[in-house]
This record gives C-alpha cells, sequence and structure tokens, in this order.
C-alpha cells in the first residue's frame, strides 16, 4: 500500500514538473508577484494656478512592503488607485505639492490614507513617478498585472 501511494505520488510529481522539494521554495513563486513597486495608471490631478486649475498627469508607485505578499498587495492596489484620486482630488494642489518637503509630508499623508484602508504590511512608501521614468521588468509586468 505504502509503495503504491509513493509511486503515485512520484508520477504526480513527473507529470506536474514539480520536484516535492522545490513546491516549498520561495524563489520558485510566479515571476509575475516579483516586484519592487506597483505603478498605479496616471491621474489627472487639479491643480491651482495663478490662471486658474489646471489639470496635470500624476504618476503615483506604491512600495512593496518588506513583509509583504505582492500578490495581496496586487489584489487591493485598484482600490487604492481610487482612494488616492479622490484624495488628490479634493485637496487643493499646487506645483509648490510636489517639490521637496511638501512632496514628502503628501506622500508620507497617502502612505497613512492607505495603511489605515488595509494593512500596513502590504506598502512601505508612496512614490511620485515623473515623467517617463523607467521601470524595471519585474515592476513593470507587476504593475501591468495588477491594474
Amino acid at each position: 500500500m505504502i509503495k503504491t501511494l509513493a509511486s503515485v505520488i512520484g508520477l504526480l510529481f513527473i507529470f506536474t514538473g514539480v520536484a516535492p522539494a522545490s513546491a516549498q521554495d520561495e524563489d520558485l513563486r510566479p515571476r509575475a508577484f516579483v516586484g519592487r513597486y506597483i505603478q498605479l495608471d496616471p491621474i489627472m490631478a487639479p491643480f491651482q494656478t495663478g490662471r486658474g486649475i489646471r489639470y496635470e498627469i500624476v504618476t503615483v508607485r506604491l512600495v512593496i512592503g518588506e513583509n509583504s505578499t505582492a500578490r495581496y498587495a496586487c489584489w487591493v492596489a485598484p482600490t487604492m488607485h481610487e482612494e488616492i484620486m479622490f484624495y488628490l482630488w479634493d485637496r487643493t494642489l499646487t506645483p509648490a505639492d510636489f517639490e521637496g518637503e511638501r512632496k514628502t509630508e503628501m506622500s508620507q499623508a497617502l502612505l497613512k490614507l492607505i495603511t489605515d484602508k488595509t494593512d500596513p504590511k502590504y506598502y512601505a512608501a508612496v512614490e511620485f513617478a515623473g515623467g517617463f521614468e523607467e521601470m524595471d521588468e519585474d515592476s513593470s509586468n507587476l504593475s501591468t498585472l495588477c491594474k
């Protein structure tokens, strides 16, 4: 009976292509769930200028927490995109909000908003991406998957 069970399990691993020891290995997780951050879709945010209200594109990146599983961070990212969008729309933004200390304060406020709505371990930081910054391949794949 035990030999039959062992041979069935062995055949199962042969057909699935997974070795028994490697099934537990963390490095063999799906590549789609690997990345440093999730870049959300751009947000058209209203900016107060001397000429009135102008709309500017704001791109936000959610940096994956050190103790987080990217799978769960990915799952809640679309909801957090909406929360960030409403936060930016409710705030009277100026170009100065994206410079120096004010940019850091807004990033921390957004991180607090996100951690209050999710789990503090999901995301470690909120970054604002400017213009045409290059994304590393893993973060690009993760960002595409999480939309």
